[in-house]
C-alpha cells in the first residue's frame, strides 16, 4: 500500500487567520469553501479573478493586491500556497515551515502539511474527501455523488 493516508482532522477554524496565497481559479474555489467555516481570510495576489474581487468588496474577505512576501505570514494560522508561480509556492512552504504554521500548496502534494479535500456541507454535517493528492477526478466524482445522499437530510 505504501504511505498511509491522512487522518481526517475537523479543525474550528472559526477564530484562525487563513492566508491564501494566489487569485486565480485553485484559490477561489479553496476561499469559497473555507468561508463556511472562517470570517478571517487574507488573499495575497497582485490579480484576482472576478468572484475575489467581489467577495473583497463585500468584505467577505481581504485582498491585499500585492505580491507575496514574509511578513503577509504574521499572524497566520492556516496558509494555501495557490499561484501559478512554482518558486513562489515552494518559498511560502519554505517560510511556513520556519514559522511552524500548516501549510498546503496546489502545485506537489509531497510540499503538503495537509491536503485540501472535497468538502460536502450541510447544516451542522460536514463530509470531507481525500485521495491523498492521487486521484483529484475520484475525490470530486466522490463528492458529487455523496451529495445527492445528503441533500436527503
Amino acid at each position: 500500500m505504501g504511505e498511509k493516508p491522512f487522518f481526517p482532522l475537523f479543525v474550528d477554524l472559526s477564530k484562525k487567520k487563513i492566508v491564501v496565497i494566489g487569485g486565480g481559479k485553485i484559490a477561489e474555489r479553496r476561499i469559497e469553501t473555507l468561508l463556511n467555516f472562517s470570517d478571517h481570510i487574507l488573499v495575497v495576489a497582485p490579480r484576482v479573478t472576478e468572484k475575489v474581487e467581489q467577495l473583497s468588496m463585500q468584505k467577505r474577505i481581504r485582498w491585499a493586491a500585492d505580491i507575496y512576501h514574509e511578513e503577509m505570514l504574521e499572524g497566520a494560522d492556516l496558509v494555501l500556497a495557490a499561484t501559478s508561480d512554482k518558486a513562489c509556492n515552494i518559498r511560502v512552504v519554505e517560510d511556513c515551515r520556519t514559522r511552524g504554521i500548516p501549510v498546503n500548496t496546489s502545485h506537489k502534494k509531497e510540499l503538503c502539511d495537509f491536503y485540501f479535500p472535497g468538502i460536502i456541507c450541510r447544516e451542522n454535517l460536514v463530509a470531507g474527501f481525500c485521495s491523498g493528492g492521487q486521484d483529484h477526478r475520484r475525490v470530486r466524482e466522490a463528492r458529487e455523488k455523496a451529495e445527492s445522499f445528503f441533500d436527503k437530510f
